[in-house]
Order: C-alpha cells, then sequence, then structure tokens
C-alpha cells in the first residue's frame, strides 16, 4: 500500500479517498460502518441506501464523512470498465 500526503497552505479541500480491498476484509470493515452507524450507499451520488453495489463484478460502497469527505470501498476495479461505457449500480 502507498500513502501520498499532501501539504496545503489553504483549508484542505474536501477529497474522495478510494480503498481497494479483498472481499473478506470488505465484510468486516461493512460490520464496522454498520455498527458504527455510518450510513452508506451503492451509487457515488446516490442517495443514502445501505446497500451494496455489485454491477461491476464486485464490491462497492460510499460514505461521507461529517467534514464532507467521501470514501469509496471497492473489491474490484472498474477503472478497465470506464472504456465500455458508465458503471450503473442500483
Amino acid at each position: 500500500m502507498t500513502f501520498d500526503f499532501d501539504e496545503w497552505a489553504d483549508p484542505f479541500p474536501m477529497i474522495h479517498y478510494c480503498f481497494r480491498v479483498g472481499q473478506d476484509d470488505f465484510n468486516v470493515i461493512l460490520e464496522r460502518i454498520n455498527a458504527a452507524g455510518i450510513p452508506y450507499r451503492s451509487n457515488v451520488h446516490g442517495p443514502v441506501d445501505f446497500r451494496i453495489c455489485t454491477q461491476h463484478g464486485g464490491s462497492i460502497v460510499y460514505w461521507n464523512e461529517p467534514d464532507g469527505h467521501q470514501w469509496e470501498m471497492l473489491t474490484v476495479s472498474y477503472a478497465r470498465r470506464a472504456a465500455r461505457g458508465a458503471l450503473r449500480c442500483s
């Protein structure tokens, strides 16, 4: 794993953080998110629906921190799908 750190002179901008994990880790982390009462969603800009997106062959969930930063956790990279069309989750 690689972490890159930036130094900001201005207020820290809202950032989207994405982590790719294995399915077993995904399940454990999602259990912790549920136990903490953190609302999550299956679509990056969708409403809170407490669902997992699985339409790309893996699992994805999104949630926001109270300060506005967005988190994404996924099990399979969808970067290569962009050339074949948009990812849609329901």
